[in-house]
């Protein structure tokens, strides 16, 4: 028995769904609000029934211009970040994402829409989903996908550590009955299943682990990859959805320094760009450029080392939650553009509390006070590592380098570039606190909590560990098999009183993404897979 749209519905009337911030359209003012919508959960996906290989998925926006969209042109990002590494399975860069192509993929109400699929049935226990692939698709080096791709991509998210796929190992088989077909099954249910396969790039097999090639099904192919300097992509021209892309290619520098990758902006180097706050509120009432901002479920916390003393007391961490001047994060460092709250969930997601948001304000002497119970004495030497390509948490460990000094606490800031601040936090190789963003709060609380290393009560960035989250880790654990919308919605609020009672990372605000251009770049917007929407895009 499978799920039916009808059905699909009075579950998403319960009340249950996910909702992001649609991208701004262009040229709106940076601080116009964005509608949030409350949409159907990923805990009741209805069966899909696709278009043919020539249709565009729901959810691509019209196009920007009168007159329509142009072919040509090659699109030039300047990016903070760098390709992780050349792997399918590995969080990936916003433009390398257009190497692959998906099952499915979320339009902006978090609905999944058909993409490698064309259609889907969820059985009504949500321990099997049936898969029908688009025929006559092909990889880059001219392999036709079939139902034994889509397994074997599954299996090595499967078997590779650290991938952020960890739910490839719900299933206890994937069959392939026919060249088409593609059956998941599980032996529990698995309501937030989407939100994987939202992830899931699916590469041409006998490519997947060289680590110097790229093969995939997208809208671009793989050039070159040169580490922290550059990305080249070129048009796939045989690329399933008719018409697409427009672009000839994208040539992706990476700038980790955030002055001069402004410079180089407004020097005319770049298309598109990301910059700092500051940059981005002095250059949107430029009439030649535009700004866009959109939630991709990104948060900014600080995080302790739960293994040193005294962060391994609970007691102390707590303390730690009224040192935060959230306020002066969001309003200051941020310049009005985030929301403060102690909380990683934007308004539009289920987990969103007005009241937990705003607990835990500041207040130095309340957290002296608890240092002081929690049996913190003396001062204490700490360090603080950030990323260099983040200016915004630079500034603020500055703030927080005079607060924590009133609570004895003598901070030495240390940024990193962004492959040694990875190394260092991902490994616990640090000595008091990291500062930065944690990921994925947009998807389901739930699957946030297996996704995000900042909030992963096994495997998170604070060393937070046994014994102390086994009831943490057990909490996820229910939240990802219950199928019942009003107990789903009561694990929310229990997930966010854990991270406010354990501490193990002190929320500053969820943050949004920001992206300037140039009035050539027509059509920008956002996936739900911290990615843009490339292959919709066109140039004048």
């Amino acid at each position: 028995m499978t799920t039916t749209r009808r059905a699909a519905l009075r579950l998403i009337g319960s009340g249950v769904g996910i909702g992001i911030i649609a991208a701004c359209a262009p040229a709106a003012p940076l601080t116009s609000p964005t509608a949030a919508v409350k949409v159907g959960p990923t805990s009741a996906p209805p069966s899909g029934t696709g278009a043919t290989g020539t249709a565009v998925p729901a959810g691509v926006g019209a196009t920007a211009a009168t007159g329509g969209p142009k072919s040509g042109g090659t699109l030039r990002l300047g990016s903070i970040m760098d390709v992780n590494r050349l792997d399918p399975h590995f969080r990936l860069g916003d433009a390398y994402y257009q190497v692959y192509d998906r099952l499915t993929q979320y339009d902006q109400s978090h609905q999944p829409q058909p993409m490698l699929a064309e259609s889907w049935d969820v059985s009504s226990d949500y321990t099997q989903i049936t898969f029908k692939l688009r025929k006559g698709v092909q990889f880059h080096n001219g392999r036709e996908l079939d139902a034994e791709a889509v397994k074997f991509n599954s299996e090595r998210a499967r078997d590779l550590p650290n991938t952020q796929l960890d739910e490839a190992k719900w299933w206890t088989s994937i069959e392939t009955p026919d060249k088409y077909t593609v059956v998941f099954k599980s032996d529990k249910p698995r309501p937030t299943a989407f939100d994987f396969f939202e992830y899931l790039n699916i590469a041409e097999p006998a490519s997947a682990n060289d680590p110097k090639q790229a093969v995939g099904t997208g809208p671009y192919k793989f050039v070159e990859w040169l580490q922290n300097t550059s990305l080249t992509l070129t048009k796939n021209p045989s690329y399933w959805m008719s018409g697409r892309p427009y672009m000839d290619g994208i040539q992706m520098s990476v700038v980790t320094d955030p002055q001069p990758m402004t410079a180089r902006f407004e020097a005319g180097d770049f298309d598109v760009a990301t910059l700092p706050a500051n940059d981005l509120l002095r250059l949107r009432d430029d009439p030649k450029y535009q700004t866009f901002t959109y939630s991709g479920g990104a948060f900014a916390v600080l995080g302790p080392n739960c293994q040193t003393p005294p962060w391994d007391n609970k007691r102390a961490r707590q303390a730690l939650q009224f040192a935060v001047d959230r306020e002066r994060w969001a309003n200051t460092v941020q310049r009005g553009l985030e929301i403060p709250s102690a909380l990683p969930w934007a308004k539009s997601s289920p987990a969103y509390d007005e009241q937990k948001s705003a607990l835990n304000k500041f207040d130095l002497d309340k957290a002296k006070t608890l240092l002081r119970e929690a049996g913190v004495t003396g001062p204490l030497t700490m360090d603080v590592i950030m990323s260099t390509g983040d200016a915004q948490y630079t500034a603020f460990a500055q703030i927080l380098q005079n607060d924590f000094a009133k609570l004895g606490i003598t901070l030495s800031i240390k940024p990193q570039d962004s492959a040694a601040y990875l190394e260092t936090v991902n490994n616990w190789r640090y000595q008091g606190f990291w500062l930065g963003g944690g990921a994925f709060a947009h998807l389901d609380p739930t699957t946030a909590f297996v996704k995000s290393r900042a909030l992963s009560p096994t495997g998170n960035s604070s060393a937070f560990g046994a014994p102390a989250n086994a009831s943490a880790a057990a909490l996820v654990q229910r939240g990802l098999s219950e199928v019942d919308p009003a107990k789903r919605k009561e694990l929310y609020g229990e997930l966010s009183d854990m991270l406010l009672d354990e501490s193990y990372v002190i929320g500053m605000s969820p943050t949004t993404s920001k992206l300037m251009s140039t009035r050539k770049v027509h059509d920008i917007q956002p996936t739900l897979h911290t990615a843009q929407r490339w292959w919709q895009v066109w140039l004048d």
